[in-house]
C-alpha cells in the first residue's frame, strides 16, 4: 500500500502532547522524562491531573516545572479529562497536532517523528496510531494500532493483543479505530469534536471517537515504526480491577446504542448470548469469580 523505505518530508509543526494523570505518581515521571528525549521537539506537554492524591502535582512542579500542569479538584475520567486538556491546548496554542497519552507509558525516541510522518501520506488521514506493547513483557503486543471493530458481531478486540511479536505487524496501514494512545489533527477535532463524556470515567471512548472521526470521512493509519510501551490493559496489570472491568461492560452496551443501526442490533444481540456464555465459562475456568459477579452487576445497572 506504501513504500514503506521511501524516506518522507516533513514539515515539524507543533504538538500538544496531553497526559492523563491519576495517583501515578513515579509512572507519570518515567513517562514525561521519555517525552523530553524524543527526537522531535516541536511539542508542548500539558499534564491533566485528575484529582491525584499521592504528591504526583507537587512532583510535577518539582521536577518539570516547564510543563502546563491543569489541576482538577475531582476525577474526570480520561473523556472528561482529555477534553479538559485540549479546550487548554485550544486557548493556548495554535497546534497542527494532539498526542493523547495516558501517565504509565514510555514513549520510544522516534515515536513522535514517526507519527508526524504519516500524515504526509494521505491528505484524508486524521488519527496515527502507534505499535504497542506490554511493559515488561519482552516482546508482548498490547495492540498493533489499535482496535479490530465489528458492529454486526459486537465484537471489539484489540490488533495482535497478547501475541509475541515475529514480524507479523510489521505493516503500515489503514485500521478501523485507535487505541487510546494516539495523535489526532487539529483538522479532526475541529470537525468531529470533542470525547464523549457519557463514556466517563472510562471505557470504549476512543472507539466512540474513531467512529466518529470515520463518519466524518477521516482515515486511522498505523505506524508500525511508532513504538510506545504501556502498563495498561488487564494482562499489563497482571489482573482484572473490578471497576474498570465494571465500566468497560456499561460503556460497551452504550457504545452500541449509540452507534449500530437496527439490522446490527439484531445480528449483535442474536449472538451476544452465546458469546456471554463462553466468556462467563472462561472466567470461572481461570477462578475468576469476582470478575463473573462484576460483570453481571454492570449488566444490571443497565435497567435502572
Amino acid at each position: 500500500m506504501f513504500e514503506e523505505n521511501q524516506p518522507i518530508m516533513y514539515k515539524k509543526h507543533l504538538v500538544a502532547i496531553i497526559v492523563l494523570n491519576h495517583n501515578k505518581k513515579e509512572d507519570l515521571l518515567e513517562c514525561l522524562n521519555s517525552i523530553f528525549k524524543q527526537d522531535y521537539k516541536e511539542f508542548e506537554v500539558i499534564v491533566v491531573d485528575n484529582g491525584s492524591r499521592d504528591g504526583s502535582v507537587d512532583a510535577i512542579k518539582n521536577e518539570f516545572p516547564n510543563i502546563h500542569l491543569i489541576e482538577s479538584e475531582i476525577n474526570l475520567g480520561v473523556a472528561g479529562g482529555r477534553n479538559l486538556g485540549i479546550r487548554f491546548a485550544n486557548e493556548k496554542f495554535n497546534y497542527k497536532f494532539i498526542l493523547f497519552l495516558d501517565n504509565d507509558v514510555i514513549v520510544e525516541k522516534y515515536a513522535l517523528s514517526e507519527m508526524v510522518k504519516s500524515f504526509d501520506l494521505d491528505k484524508t488521514i486524521g488519527i496515527v496510531t502507534p505499535k504497542c506493547y506490554i511493559m515488561n513483557m519482552p516482546g508482548i503486543i498490547g495492540y498493533a494500532g489499535g482496535m479490530s471493530v465489528n458492529l454486526f458481531t459486537g465484537k471489539i478486540v484489540n490488533i495482535g493483543g497478547g501475541k509475541k511479536d515475529e514480524g507479523q505487524y510489521d505493516q503500515s496501514k489503514f485500521i478501523s479505530s485507535c487505541g487510546g494512545l494516539c495523535l489526532v489533527s487539529n483538522e479532526l477535532i475541529s470537525k468531529v469534536g470533542l470525547f464523549d463524556e457519557n463514556f466517563n470515567p472510562y471505557g470504549w471512548e476512543d472507539v466512540d471517537f474513531s467512529i466518529r472521526a470515520k463518519e466524518k470521512s477521516f482515515k486511522i493509519f498505523y505506524n508500525h515504526r511508532a513504538i510506545i510501551y504501556h502498563k495498561g490493559g488487564k494482562k499489563g496489570r497482571g489482573k482484572a480491577v473490578d471497576e474498570y472491568e465494571f465500566y468497560k461492560v456499561k460503556n460497551y452496551f452504550y457504545l452500541i446504542k449509540k452507534h449500530a443501526n437496527i439490522l446490527q442490533l439484531i445480528t449483535i444481540f442474536s449472538v451476544l448470548p452465546f458469546k456471554t456464555l463462553i466468556l462467563i465459562l472462561k472466567q470461572l475456568t481461570r477462578g475468576e469469580y469476582k470478575i463473573v459477579y462484576t460483570h453481571f452487576r454492570s449488566f444490571l445497572s443497565l435497567f435502572k
